[in-house]
């Protein structure tokens, strides 16, 4: 056997060391990292508009019950067991009735909305606006309102809205 048959073989058997496969594990898992958290980044501003778009649709029916009605929904019911030939027949939202310091929470979905009733007189006797607000999920507990019609002003206050 000579020198030349040796070093070939060494040459041949050499596999990784430790310290290479070490980086190698390194690189992946901080690649891995990377990718979760901008996966939940993504999450969730695809909820939050998801939940943006069901109160911007609930905003619209309810004006849309204004318009053909002659006034805002005295209930939420009034919106989700509409006829279905009626335009603000809602499906496909959840709608809560909630005073507003019940927060919405990220348990309730993005499809869940929070409707108050704003007026004047004795349990907003005349109702003169709504409030719809929804949950944001960009992690700062936050909640965001859409109004319709009066919500402010002398005499007017918001509250829970019937079911």
């Amino acid at each position: 056997m000579s020198f030349m048959n040796i070093n070939t073989k060494r040459d041949s058997e050499r596999g990784f060391t430790i310290v290479e496969l070490l980086i190698v594990i390194v690189v992946i898992a901080i690649l891995a990292a990377i990718t979760i958290v901008s996966y939940n980044g993504i999450t969730s501003r695809a909820n939050t508009s998801g939940a943006q778009a069901a109160a911007n649709s609930v905003v619209k029916k309810i004006e849309a019950y204004n318009a053909e009605e002659g006034g805002y929904p005295a209930t939420t019911g009034l919106l989700t067991s509409a006829a279905a030939t009626k335009s603000y027949q809602l499906t496909g939202v959840t709608v809560k009735n909630a005073a507003f310091s019940t927060q919405p929470s990220t348990a309730d979905g993005p499809s869940t909305v929070y409707i108050q009733k704003c007026g004047t007189g004795t349990n907003q006797a005349v109702i003169t606006g709504m409030r719809v607000y929804y949950w944001k999920y960009d992690g700062t507990a936050a909640i965001q309102n859409i109004d319709t019609g009066v919500i402010s002003g002398t005499g007017v206050t918001c509250a829970v809205a019937a079911a």
